[in-house]
């Protein structure tokens, strides 16, 4: 399916701060590109891979803030704050080809021809499709396992294991994993790894199992599953680099680089959040002066919305 991406006017915006700012951040990913595709179903956004959400998370964030992005960091050796600057287009230029060819842009007008409101951002198309999770092979010992990426759903029970009280550890590689691959193909390699590491009977397996993790050591059938899912990892960012964005900081002060993860969910949540803090304040100022509603001021151009403040404050 394909679909605009545009940007959200100053109501639209503080409806979206409002909505989501008790959410999780991953709530909160899902919760902004409802609001730039309205014409998805939600349910739909949450069985997208984390890459497709990502990937329509950047051009949202270009539609709603042009394509400048300035992130800060910290330098691993020496604590110095350091500063990245970079674009969209330079994330979006390394993914794989098939996001590059899922995109296209419309430039800044609307379907109508009118300007959009940020004369820098810049509004695209996107074929949905892309981002719908699909199976890919790879290879384990001569043989060949189908896999998928991860999705939003998967992410929500990873969260969700990990913050019952009963379950303290977490999801398990090997649940991971069962996700991951297709039915099939984690049976198979269960029973290769049931069969290379069984020693003794099932009870003395799980005895066996039980006293390792009191030790805090993985069995080796843990380390098999945990080989695996690195294996699976080093895959998905062959198939799509994307998956995890990696920037390099060189330090001003000792030169030393520092690799750090850009999140673009929390860096559209910061921008958004400083945007809306400012049109409250053109809200409670001219509320304040002409008792006029917070609908009304917030639709009226900010060219207007300034001048009026400009009048009050004088």
């Amino acid at each position: 399916m394909r679909v605009g991406i545009a940007s959200l006017d100053d109501n639209q915006r503080v409806a979206l701060w409002e909505s989501a700012m008790e959410l999780s951040p991953a709530q909160r990913a899902i919760t902004i590109l409802a609001a730039h595709l309205p014409t998805v179903p939600f349910d739909a956004l949450q069985r997208w891979t984390l890459v497709g959400r990502d990937h329509a998370l950047l051009l949202a964030y270009r539609s709603q803030f042009g394509e400048g992005i300035q992130v800060e960091g910290r330098c691993h050796a020496c604590d110095t704050k350091t500063q990245l600057t970079f674009t969209v287009s330079d994330l979006l230029e390394s993914s794989s080809d098939t996001l590059k060819a899922a995109v296209s842009c419309i430039g800044s007008r609307d379907e109508s021809g009118n300007q959009y409101k940020h004369q820098h951002t810049q509004a695209s198309l996107v074929d949905t499709d892309v981002y719908v999770p699909s199976y890919y092979l790879i290879a384990f010992s001569g043989d060949e396992y189908r896999f998928r990426l991860p999705t939003t759903q998967d992410l929500a029970l990873i969260q969700a294991s990990s913050s019952r009280s009963n379950n303290p550890g977490g999801i398990t590689t090997k649940q991971v994993c069962e996700r991951l691959l297709d039915q099939a193909s984690f049976n198979d390699l269960y029973a290769v790894f049931a069969d290379t590491h069984s020693q003794g009977s099932a009870t003395e397996r799980k005895n066996n199992e039980r006293e390792q993790q009191d030790k805090g050591l993985e069995s080796e059938e843990q380390k098999a599953w945990t080989s695996t899912l690195d294996a699976l990892e080093q895959e998905m960012l062959r198939i799509e680099p994307l998956t995890i964005i990696s920037l390099n900081a060189l330090c001003p002060e000792c030169g030393a680089q520092t690799q750090h993860q850009f999140d673009i969910g929390h860096q559209y949540w910061a921008l958004l959040a400083a945007d809306v803090e400012k049109q409250l304040w053109d809200v409670h100022i001219l509320a304040t002066a002409y008792g006029w509603s917070s609908d009304a001021i917030l639709s009226m151009s900010p060219a207007r919305r300034r001048q009026h403040i400009a009048m009050v404050i004088s």
